[in-house]
């Protein structure tokens, strides 16, 4: 049984920039990744596959082979039109190798290394 620190490590998401992902359907910006999955946005009706394999391609590093199932879809609407603007699509990770696995923590740790705060001022005592 897993703890329950265990389990929100896994749903924890890391706010990505300059990311796309590839899938069947095209390249996509990628919004956030996590242990569990990722969250991409597209246009809106884009069809996408329930289950593909996927590649993201990130400023710290990629991740190629990937299989991945569509876990959610939401639209987000644009304020000035009944139409919605974009979409995004939430993506979990099916059964990964354990190197896959790897490549995946690795990529999240050089993704949480660039986006911790630098605190300065004088040192605590």
């Amino acid at each position: 049984m897993k703890s329950a620190i265990e389990d929100r490590r896994r749903h924890q998401r890391y706010i990505l920039a300059n990311s796309v992902t590839v899938n069947p359907e095209g390249a996509f910006q990628v919004v956030d990744l996590g242990k569990g999955g990722f969250c991409f946005k597209c246009p809106p009706y884009t069809a996408i596959l329930d289950q593909w394999i996927a590649d993201i391609l990130t400023s710290t590093g990629v991740l190629e082979a990937y299989p991945a199932k569509k876990a959610w879809v939401n639209f987000h609407a644009n304020g000035t039109s009944s139409l919605p603007l974009l979409m995004h699509v939430g993506v979990k990770f099916g059964g990964l190798a354990k190197s896959q696995q790897y490549r995946l923590t690795k990529l999240i740790s050089s993704i949480c290394s660039v986006q911790l705060p630098h605190i300065t001022g004088p040192p605590l005592s």
